[in-house]
């Protein structure tokens, strides 16, 4: 029976357990005959006794040798092995079991277990389990558990290592002592296993199949090692027995010869002999690895606990690397197969991470493939690639790139898998864009893995070309062709990939507008580049973008081969956007990205010679770029990148070539273009905006710098070109005021009236449209340096300046009621269009407005105020403002007023929704305008020198009406009404019913329908979607399989349909908490500025605890005391941090 230790315990309390396992589906996996201690359902944590009854407790317990020698981090663990073999054959002789005691009671110390078996337990393996049983009662009524195998503690951190050599030694040592095997076996005799082995087996497999996690977990482990150190025996025997086997016949080839020599006989006897020993104990060693994997192994794998899962799976891949002819077989890789699906990330990486090291083994990848890893292969192929579109864990993804590239070396993918692959890459790329989201490591692996598709195809196409070396010799030097090839191959991939990546995007990342895919090739190839394969080749794009394919002569070559070899050869309008991309990506990689370990050399040589041999090419490349709209953002990144780069200055490159006028020209070339341009892309936009920070002002930090010597980047010529531009883009906007015939008509259709002063309204909108890129264009600079001596003084032959000229001939004149009374119809199909050029000048107003404030301060501290008339300093952008909310309250009466449109229903609500939108982003520009002239006022008012300053700010016909009490009623009612559609949209996403106020008579939910409404969701491909094991233990049963595979795939596909549908609606969400959050903080920015009502407050305050943590935060902040002079000035950009970036896009597992 099992012997209690001495120290006293009170049964009735219950158990406590140090850690506990991760839950997991009981459904899926087997834990032993009961679910004692399940991962679902863990007994509750008390505290552990105090430290000093713990030590108490512990010097009571009977002392375990084994136990205190591996807990020490200088233990010879292989000389305690041996000494243990040693006492064990001393047993043997002396019919005792004291040290196969001691070995049982160190695993039962592992696991905190405080009985101890005694000798008597131990003497048959037959009452192995019923032993068990009874230590695991006494196990269970314990008060706690300290595991030690699993404890972090200082004072046994080395005994989980020291503990799995312990058994692995000993299993070497009984190799080389003979307790592995027995003396002689009876020829009825079945079972070969020595005593020794027969006790291991019979009492660690009961320990492992108990249901104490602790008990199976260590048992686990330590069977698991003994296997592995069986299976380095067992082929050292193999190989022991192929060298006796080669001997044997050698000597009896000789002994043909020598046929009476009676010592060569002698000999071979001996060999034969020798022969059967190695053989009968490699299949002793067999039938032990056979024993372990059937009653430890195949049901271990699958242990509830994860951790056991891990240490199986690591250990079987340890096996087939030390025994592959005994375990790297079918029967034993469908293991992997199945683990593939485990719902545990942990369990998944480790089975990536064996699999990956079982390619690479030679033995597995090569001479095996053709067995054993093609039918594991063909198996589970196509779940190993799909399982990247679902992985979160980096390391995962690492080892299945690493598994693609010997897939990839083996010629098992095919074009459809290395399509799928690389659009995945565009995925990766697209996800650091976004998220800023990046792994090197799985870069440099996804990177590997594209450059090895490339250079497979590459060389079928030197292959196919290779009768015409001589032409194309003529343009490409021979050594180079290779790579001239290689960039055509990964610019036609990457077109593959990203249309395949289109089609699967909306189920991947749920916003709607991505980065340019540009951008994309640039961040692929960036990461390509730094691979040795391409790092010192990238001036071959250059001369591949330059190359003019009909200068490559085609005499000798019949009309199919030219033919073939042109368009071969020849990039199309796409191609030519990715050789600028991989151009782009070069410079921002050389430049921007710190070298990685072991490339830094390397690194900075490129950067030596890559700037001035491109500097020599940019002329080229602008005038190639510029001629296609499209293609200009990736020249501008290139051009901007250099300009950034400080350890070696573009001027300065540009300087000791003696080419400063090619410098000016490349400034001049690029402000041309701004100017010319009548599409401006977001992305342009961006670039555009940085270009100028980097010209014109110092570091970044916003204050001017065109006055500054010690900018490089800028000279007079530059500054010059810049004036001239804004003197452009002014003049454009001058002409599209007073010339009759318009450039644009955005109402193309029949007009739905045909009154003439309805007809002047259209014209107003074509004009707008007109002026809205000049403008957004000069917003662009003004958001730099001060263009108010250009906006605010007459230009040409004009007596009024810009801002005079949009306030008169514009704003004045246009009514929102007469166009969307009578154009319901054609309004709606252009009010993109319209709502964007609106955008555009109200952003130029405010620029306007900011550079006249600020020029305003300036005179205040320059001791120059005295000498300012404020009253016609600011007439024009008072009277702009004027015309603009009179603008905003007309388009709030024709959106929010009673009366209804006119058209049919559906016509009808899809204006009122764009209106809504249009409405919104009038109304923040509105706040932010009142807010600027606030705030001026409130830090100006009290101490000013400013001449006719009352005239300008306590005349209510001016800007008195919006600084010197309350704005009028029917504007802060416009106001709240931005309010209060966002905040009806954010409560229909979130199923919350709204509080409102009497005087409330809108209706705002007709105005956000469309908020919950997201349409279809596509079909999701079932090969996307995570499903359970694929195959029991034994082999499938195929038409049983199929049919619970279908009925897996449709439940998985309606799954995934509604998981999509989720996680739309968050996105949809998240986008109206954050403009909530927006119009909250600039409302509230006005009220602290004492703009807005106490009631408007009470309103905006009403719903605080409907919709969401963050709303409910900026409602907190109306209790904090009012400081009128601290105006929240930049309100919109505190907002849009409350969240993180990564919350802006929303992926699908």
């Amino acid at each position: 029976m099992v012997v209690p230790g001495k120290r006293k315990r009170k049964t009735q309390e219950p158990p406590v357990y140090e850690e506990h396992p991760s839950p997991v589906s009981s459904e899926l996996y087997y834990s032993g005959e009961s679910e004692f201690e399940s991962e679902e359902e863990q007994p509750k944590k008390r505290s552990v006794p105090r430290k000093a009854q713990k030590q108490a407790e512990a010097a009571l317990d009977p002392d375990n040798e084994l136990f205190k020698a591996l807990s020490s981090p200088v233990v010879a663990v292989s000389e305690l092995a041996l000494d243990w073999v040693e006492a064990y054959l001393q047993d043997q002789d002396n019919n005792s079991v004291e040290a196969f005691k001691n070995m049982f009671n160190l695993v039962l110390k592992a696991v905190g277990c405080k009985n101890l078996a005694e000798a008597h337990d131990l003497t048959s393996p037959d009452s192995a389990v019923a032993t068990v049983n009874e230590l695991v009662i006494h196990f269970e009524k314990q008060k706690y558990h300290e595991n030690p195998f699993a404890s972090t503690n200082k004072n046994v951190k080395h005994f989980q290592k020291n503990l799995i050599e312990f058994f692995g030694e000993i299993i070497f040592f009984a190799h080389e002592k003979g307790c592995l095997y027995r003396d002689r076996v009876e020829e009825d005799q079945s079972v070969l296993a020595s005593d020794f082995m027969n006790s291991v087996i019979q009492w660690f497999t009961a320990l492992s199949s108990s249901t104490p996690r602790p008990f199976r977990h260590v048992s686990t482990v330590v069977l698991l090692s003994v296997v592995t150190q069986l299976c380095h025996q067992a082929s050292s025997l193999e190989i022991s027995l192929e060298r006796q086997q080669r001997q044997l016949s050698n000597a009896k080839g000789n002994n043909k010869s020598k046929r009476n020599n009676q010592n060569q006989l002698q000999k071979i006897q001996l060999m034969t002999k020798n022969i059967e020993t190695t053989s009968f104990r490699k299949e002793t060693i067999e039938e032990y690895l056979d024993e372990i994997s059937r009653s430890v192994f195949v049901h271990r794998y699958r242990d509830v606990d994860s951790a056991i899962r891990v240490s199986c799976i690591n250990a079987l891949g340890e096996w087939m690397v030390a025994n592959p002819s005994y375990f790297l077989l079918s029967s034993y890789l469908r293991y992997f197969g199945w683990l593939l699906s485990d719902p545990t990330d942990v369990v998944r990486e480790e089975v990536v991470k064996v699999l990956a090291k079982l390619y690479k083994f030679p033995k597995g990848s090569i001479e095996n493939m053709a067995f054993s890893f093609r039918k594991f292969t063909k198996r589970f192929q196509q779940q190993l690639i799909n399982m990247i579109w679902k992985e979160n864990l980096a390391s995962i993804k690492i080892n299945l790139f690493a598994i693609y590239i010997e897939l990839l070396k083996v010629g098992f993918l095919q074009d459809q898998d290395k399509i799928n692959l690389c659009s995945y890459i565009i995925y990766l790329a697209e996800l650091e864009l976004t998220q800023s989201t990046s792994n090197n490591r799985l870069k440099t692996e996804s990177s590997r893995f594209l450059t090895l598709v490339i250079q497979h195809d590459a060389d079928s196409l030197t292959e196919k070309l290779a009768g015409h070396t001589d032409s194309i010799s003529s343009v490409f030097d021979k050594s180079k062709q290779a790579y001239f090839f290689r960039f055509k191959v990964l610019s036609n991939v990457l077109n593959k990939a990203l249309q395949q990546y289109d089609s699967k995007r909306s189920k991947l990342i749920l916003t709607t507008n991505g980065p340019s895919f540009w951008k994309l090739i640039d961040a692929i190839y960036g990461d390509m580049h730094l691979l040795p394969e391409w790092s010192s080749e990238w001036e071959i794009i250059v001369q591949y973008l330059m190359l003019d394919v009909s200068a490559i002569p085609l005499e000798g070559l019949s009309a199919a081969d030219a033919e073939e070899l042109s368009r071969s050869l020849e990039l199309a309008t796409s191609d030519q956007h990715n050789f600028i991309a991989f151009l782009s990506g070069v410079v921002s990689s050389s430049l921007n990205r710190k070298a990685r370990k072991g490339q830094e050399a390397s690194s900075n040589d490129l950067t030596a010679t890559l700037i001035p041999k491109l500097a020599c090419k940019l002329h080229d490349l602008e005038d190639l770029l510029s001629k296609n709209v499209s293609m200009y953002p990736s020249f501008l990144k290139i051009w901007t990148t250099l300009l950034s780069f400080q350890s070696e200055p573009i001027q300065s490159v540009f300087e000791h070539s003696d080419n400063v006028e090619g410098y000016n020209q490349l400034h001049g070339k690029v402000l041309q273009f701004f100017l010319e341009c009548e599409t401006m892309l977001d992305d342009l936009n961006d670039l555009y905006k940085t270009y100028y920070s980097l010209l014109l002002t110092s570091s970044g930090n916003g204050h001017s710098n065109s006055d500054d010597d010690n900018n490089q980047l800028i000279n007079p010529n530059v500054y010059l070109k810049i004036e001239d531009t804004i003197l452009a883009l002014l003049t454009e906007v001058v002409e599209a005021f007073n010339t009759k015939g318009l450039a644009t008509d955005i109402f193309e259709a029949e007009f739905e009236q045909e009154d003439p002063f309805v007809c002047d309204q259209k014209d107003l909108c074509n004009t707008l449209i007109d002026v809205s890129n000049p403008l957004m264009k000069l917003t662009i600079i003004g958001d730099v340096i001060s263009i108010i001596r250009f906006v605010g003084e007459p230009i040409l032959d004009y007596k009024v300046s810009v801002l005079e000229q949009i306030s008169v001939k514009l704003l004045s004149k246009l009514d929102f009621q007469l166009l969307v009374r009578l154009w319901p119809r054609n309004l709606y199909k252009v009010m993109k269009s319209v709502s964007k050029a609106w955008e555009s000048m109200l952003d130029f107003a405010l620029i306007s407005l900011c550079w006249k404030l600020e020029d305003l301060m300036y005179a205040l501290n320059d001791g120059t105020a005295e000498t300012i008339n404020v009253d016609i300093f600011l007439e024009d952008v008072c009277n702009l403002f004027n015309n603009i909310v009179d603008c905003f309250k007309s388009l709030n009466e024709v959106t929010f007023g009673e009366g209804d449109l006119s058209g049919s229903e559906s016509a009808t609500s899809s204006l009122k929704i764009e209106l809504a939108d249009f409405y919104y982003n009038f109304g923040i520009r509105v706040i932010d305008y009142l807010t600027s002239i606030k705030a001026f006022y409130d830090k100006t008012h009290a101490s000013h020198r400013f001449r006719d300053y009352d005239a300008m700010f306590r005349d209510h016909l001016k800007l008195g009406g919006y600084v010197m009490s309350d704005i009028p009623d029917t504007l802060e009612n416009a106001l709240m009404n931005v309010f209060y559609i966002k905040e009806a949209k954010l409560a229909l996403l979130l199923g919350k019913d709204l509080t409102r106020t009497a005087n409330e008579n809108v209706n705002f939910e007709e105005f956000v329908l469309d908020a919950a409404q997201d349409g279809e969701i596509d079909d999701v491909s079932a090969q996307e979607i995570v499903t359970r094991f694929d195959s029991s233990d034994e082999e499938d049963d195929e038409n049983e399989a199929q049919v619970a595979k279908a009925a897996a795939e449709r439940e998985a596909k309606e799954l995934a349909k509604s998981k999509i549908q989720i996680a739309k609606q968050e996105m949809d969400t998240w986008i109206q908490e954050r403009d909530l959050s927006v119009v909250s903080m600039k409302l509230l920015g006005l009220w602290k500025a004492k703009v807005l009502s106490s009631s408007s407050l009470k309103r905006f305050a009403l719903n605080g605890e409907k919709l969401g943590q963050t709303f409910k935060t900026i409602v907190s902040l109306v209790d904090t005391p009012e400081e009128p002079s601290q105006v929240i000035t930049d309100d919109a950009t505190e907002t849009n941090e409350i969240r993180t970036s990564e919350e802006q896009t929303t992926l699908v597992s």
